[in-house]
């Protein structure tokens, strides 16, 4: 949920609170587990948590949910966005083609 690509070529250490862990443990909870529970499939995340640096290194939006440790991108899967939309807690869910971003 912290690692980075853009981080590490970047030398930005991605810093995270207590409160952005709070954040994280919910959306692993609430989303991340019940979607792995019901496809049975691992999933892979690509962006979880950013720090203001990151998140502006990689072009993310000013107030990004990822931010706060409220959102996670993850490889778009048959039936994934559905079962998100239908049966899972968010506050955003966006198809972004080849990945979904979902925030609590």
């Amino acid at each position: 949920m912290l690692r980075s690509e853009t981080a590490t070529k970047k030398g930005i250490e991605n810093r995270i609170t207590a409160e952005e862990v709070n954040n994280l443990q919910k959306l692993c909870q609430q989303v991340l587990e019940p979607l792995r529970q019901h496809f049975g499939k691992p999933i892979r995340i690509n962006s979880g948590f950013r720090c203001k640096a990151l998140n502006e290194a990689v072009g993310g939006a000013k107030n990004s949910y990822h931010t706060k440790g409220r959102a996670v991108d993850i490889p778009m899967r048959p039936g994934w966005l559905a079962y998100i939309r239908d049966n899972l807690p968010h506050t955003e869910l966006i198809n972004e083609g080849s990945w979904i971003h979902v925030a609590l």
